[in-house]
């Protein structure tokens, strides 16, 4: 988008299926983007692929956030418009009674409380720039419940669409807007072992209405448009883009898709 030409954008988790897709579109629309990973390895690898400038931050450390968030500004000369798309989720996250605190805490530390962490380091910058965009990555998993749970994972998205419109009513007098999306299934290289047999994906289909999975393209163009003043009416809300998912009560699963590309 012509909008996005000469802007200034953080992004977290760049080195993922979907954050190296909206590093990759940000580039090709002209901005300067400052690509958060936990590690420095991790981030220059996303630098080398996508463009952009990299910084190791991990967030589940207030102070390497606050010292890459401050090293990110002034390397890209000020600031934009910042994506909250870095999460994790841990492989024994399951139901209340056998999700660990370990594993919860962790879960939260960096999916919600990174999130808070982020946002509290660049929205002074974002004021001071006469306004922004914050686009939070939510998950379709935030507004349907599941009988095959990742509680802490749902959890930490539920509290990231609440504290995203919290800052977007807050902030808006400041021309500081704040959104979410909530994503169903894409295809990445990390979720595939959900979709890598005809059986799981036959399973996973049958809830789509669409039939197919998303595409990490699909969703980077969504955070495009947030992120450009074309979206200027745009704050505190919520998109879902869930191939119609939390729309669904029963679904018409004729002639779905056999493979989930």
């Amino acid at each position: 988008m012509n909008g996005l030409h000469g802007k200034k954008i953080l992004l977290t988790g760049a080195a993922g299926g979907i954050g190296s897709a909206i590093a990759r579109a940000l580039a090709q629309a002209g901005a300067a983007v400052a690509l958060f990973e936990k590690d420095s390895e991790t981030a220059q690898a996303a630098a080398q692929a996508c463009g952009g400038h990299p910084f190791a931050a991990d967030l589940a450390d207030p102070q390497a956030v606050a010292d890459a968030v401050a090293e990110a500004v002034a390397a890209l000369g000020g600031l934009d418009g910042v994506v909250n798309n870095a999460a994790i989720t841990r492989p024994d996250d399951g139901d209340p009674i056998d999700t660990t605190l370990d594993d919860w805490e962790a879960t939260l530390k960096v999916n919600l409380t990174g999130a808070f962490l982020i946002c509290k380091h660049t929205l002074p910058h974002l004021i001071e720039n006469g306004g922004g965009s914050i686009v939070a990555m939510s998950s379709v998993v935030a507004h349907s419940g599941s009988a095959v749970p990742q509680i802490a994972y749902t959890a930490s998205k539920g509290g990231l669409e609440a504290m995203t419109r919290e800052i977007a009513i807050r902030y808006a007098r400041d021309n500081v807007r704040a959104n979410c999306i909530a994503a169903g299934p894409v295809l990445t290289e990390r979720n595939a072992h959900y979709f890598d047999t005809p059986e799981k994906w036959a399973k996973r289909r049958r809830h789509i209405p669409l039939g197919r999975l998303g595409t990490a393209e699909e969703i980077a163009a969504l955070v495009c448009f947030l992120l450009d003043d074309a979206a200027s009416w745009q704050t505190g809300s919520v998109i879902r883009a869930d191939g119609g998912i939390s729309a669904a009560y029963i679904v018409d699963d004729r002639n779905g898709r056999d493979t989930p590309e």
